[in-house]
C-alpha cells in the first residue's frame, strides 16, 4: 500500500470516529433538553395544580419581590440625585450676617456640653447663641449659665412654666426665637456636633441659592449595629417619604426639616404662622419645613455626611422610648386601624425575600428570591459608596422594618392606653394632638401649598 493510500485510510478512520462523537453529542444534548423541559414542564404544571392558597402566597412573595427590585431601584436614584453638604463649593461672602443659633434643651446635662463647645469653636464672625432651658430636672440649667457666663455670645433662658396648650420643646423654640437678633436663624439640638467651618459654608450656600431655608441631615453616630440599621432604614423611609431630593424644585411641593439642622431667613420665617401654628407638632422639625414650603419660602436640602454628627440615641433601647411619642401621629393620625394596616403591609413587605428563598421546590419562585437579595446588595453597595454609610446596616433593611414597626406599635399602644404622649415631663391628651396637627402622612407632599389652613 502505497503512501496515499494509508494517509486516506487514516483520514477516513477519524471522520468515523468524529462522526460518531458528535452524533453521540447530538444525542445527549437532546436527551439534556428533553429532560429540562420536562422539569420546567413538571414546575408549571405543578403550580396549575396549586391550591388556592398555595397561588395566592406564590402571588404575594412574586408581587412584594419586585416591590424591593422597585425601591431598592428608587433608593439608588434618590442617592445619585441627593445633595451632599461636603461636596458644595459656594462662593465666600464679603460680609457674613449675623446668626443666632437657637438650642431648646431639657435634662441634656451629659451631651449639652461637648455639643456647645463645637459652635464655640467655630469661626463664624459675628455669632450668637440662645440656650433655651426647658424646665430641666438635672443640671442642664447649670451648665447652660456657667456657658453663658464664660462667653459673651450665649444667651441663657430658663423655662420655669409650660403655657397651656404649648408642646414644651415648641415652646422653648418660640421663646428663643423672641430674644434672638440675627438675620439668620439655626434651630439645632443640645447633642449636635458642628465641623469648623460648617456654620460659614451653610450660610454662603443659603445666600447664594437665595434660600429661606436650608435643612441638613446629618450621620447619627454608635457603637450599637443594630441601632446602625434601624437608623439607616429610617433615613431611607424619610428621604423616600418626604421626597427630599426634590426638596426647592419648582412645583415638586416636596418639603423637609431635621431637628439637628434647621436654618431659616429670619424676614422669611416672619411671613409664617410662626410657631404657635406649630404649637401642638410633636414633629416640630419637619413641620418647620412644612410651614416655610406653605409660605412660598424657597428652601434646599442636603445629607452631611461629616461635618454634623449627632449621637441620636445611645442605644435602641434609648431610641424605642425617644420616638414614642411622634411616629403613632405622624404616620397613622391617632389611628388604630390604620397603625394596624401599615404594621401589617411593612411586615408583608419585609418577609417577601425571605419567603421566596425558602420556597426549595419551586425553583422560579427561589430564584427569584435569589435575584431580590442581589438586587438588594447592589443597591446598598451604591448607597453606601455614595453616602459614606457601612453596607450591612444597609443591607439588613428587612430587619430594621421589623424593628421599627415595633417601635411603631409601642407608641400606638402606649397612647391608646395613656389617651396621649408623655414627652419632657407633660402629658398631652390625644384630643389637642389631634386639633393641633399639621404634620400628616398626606401631607407630605404639597399639592397647592397655601399658608392657611
Amino acid at each position: 500500500m502505497n503512501r496515499k493510500a494509508k494517509l486516506a485510510t487514516k483520514a477516513q478512520k477519524y471522520k468515523e470516529i468524529l462522526s460518531d462523537f458528535v452524533s453521540s453529542w447530538r444525542q445527549n444534548e437532546s436527551g439534556a433538553t428533553f429532560t429540562n423541559r420536562v422539569r420546567i414542564n413538571q414546575h408549571f404544571s405543578g403550580m396549575k395544580h396549586m391550591s388556592a392558597g398555595n397561588l395566592v402566597f406564590t402571588a404575594y412573595i412574586i408581587i412584594f419581590c419586585f416591590a424591593w427590585w422597585v425601591s431598592s431601584f428608587m433608593m439608588v436614584r434618590i442617592a445619585r440625585r441627593i445633595r451632599i453638604f461636603e461636596e458644595e463649593n459656594p462662593p465666600a461672602l464679603n460680609r457674613f450676617p449675623k446668626l443666632s443659633v437657637i438650642i431648646a434643651a431639657c435634662d441634656e446635662a451629659d451631651t449639652i456640653g461637648p455639643a456647645i463647645a463645637t459652635l464655640l469653636q467655630q469661626d463664624y464672625p459675628d455669632l450668637e447663641i440662645v440656650l433655651v432651658d426647658d424646665r430641666s430636672t438635672d443640671k442642664t440649667g447649670e451648665i447652660i449659665d456657667g456657658i453663658a457666663g464664660s462667653d459673651s455670645r450665649v444667651k441663657a433662658v430658663h423655662i420655669e412654666k409650660l403655657p397651656s396648650g404649648w408642646i414644651g420643646k415648641v415652646n422653648a423654640l418660640n421663646t428663643g426665637t423672641a430674644i434672638s437678633t440675627g438675620r439668620w436663624l439655626l434651630f439645632t439640638d443640645a447633642d449636635v456636633h458642628f465641623r469648623q467651618g460648617t456654620l460659614r459654608k451653610a450660610i454662603a450656600l443659603a445666600e447664594a441659592e437665595k434660600s429661606d431655608h436650608l435643612a441638613l441631615l446629618p450621620k447619627p453616630t454608635s457603637d450599637s449595629f443594630m441601632f446602625e440599621v434601624v437608623v439607616s432604614t429610617f433615613g431611607a423611609m424619610f428621604l423616600y417619604g418626604t421626597g427630599a431630593v426634590d426638596v426647592g424644585k419648582p412645583g415638586s411641593g416636596a418639603f423637609a426639616g431635621t431637628g439637628a439642622f434647621n436654618l431659616v431667613r429670619r424676614s422669611a420665617f416672619e411671613k409664617t404662622e410662626g410657631f404657635s401654628w406649630l404649637r401642638m407638632e410633636p414633629v416640630d422639625d419637619v413641620g418647620l419645613g412644612l410651614m416655610m414650603s406653605m409660605s412660598g419660602a424657597k428652601s434646599s436640602f442636603a445629607v452631611a455626611v461629616r461635618d454634623i454628627s449627632i449621637v441620636w440615641y445611645p442605644s435602641l433601647k434609648s431610641m424605642f422610648r425617644g420616638v414614642e411619642k411622634n411616629i403613632f401621629g405622624s404616620v397613622a393620625g391617632y389611628s388604630f386601624t390604620r397603625m394596624i394596616v401599615i404594621v401589617l403591609f411593612a411586615w408583608a413587605f419585609a418577609a417577601a425575600p425571605l419567603a421566596a428563598i425558602m420556597q426549595f421546590r419551586e425553583m422560579p419562585v427561589l430564584l427569584l428570591g435569589v435575584a431580590t437579595y442581589i438586587f438588594m446588595a447592589a443597591g446598598a453597595f451604591f448607597i453606601s459608596v455614595r453616602l459614606k454609610q457601612k453596607f450591612f446596616p444597609l443591607f439588613l433593611a428587612q430587619i430594621g422594618i421589623f424593628i421599627f414597626s415595633a417601635m411603631f406599635l409601642r407608641s400606638g399602644l402606649l397612647c391608646m392606653s395613656k389617651g396621649g404622649i408623655d414627652w419632657r415631663g407633660t402629658r398631652y391628651n390625644t384630643g389637642d394632638l389631634l386639633a393641633g396637627q399639621r404634620l400628616k402622612l398626606e401631607k407630605f407632599r404639597l399639592n397647592n401649598p397655601d399658608r392657611k389652613r
